[in-house]
């Protein structure tokens, strides 16, 4: 179970990850910006955090869809264990084998 849990987590920590590092990018993105020299370098800047601000967006909803299928799939491997450990054995005699030493 820890394995499972363990497993789940780093998947998640993945998917949050590439989200703080586009976030990390727009705030370094908005800092160059407002230290910008010339007018055209700023509005390259600009649009540079829009187009990443687009990106975070589209990974944030990309995120949760990630975390529900990481969620989906760890309860599918919980129910196949749960179905695994219901398993019964039962011993059916199919024929008897009968020798006879003189």
């Amino acid at each position: 179970m820890e394995k499972l849990e363990g497993w789940a987590g780093a998947l998640k920590e993945s998917l949050e990850h590439e989200l703080k590092e586009l976030d990390r990018e727009i705030k370094d993105s908005k800092r160059e910006a407002q230290l910008a020299a010339s007018l055209e370098t700023q509005v390259a800047l600009h649009k540079r955090v829009k187009e990443l601000e687009a990106r975070r967006s589209e990974r944030r909803r990309g995120l949760f869809e990630g975390q529900d299928a990481v969620d989906a799939r760890k309860d599918a491997l919980l129910a196949e264990v749960e179905a695994r450990l219901k398993q019964t054995v039962t011993r059916t005699e199919l024929f008897a084998v009968r020798w006879k030493v003189e």
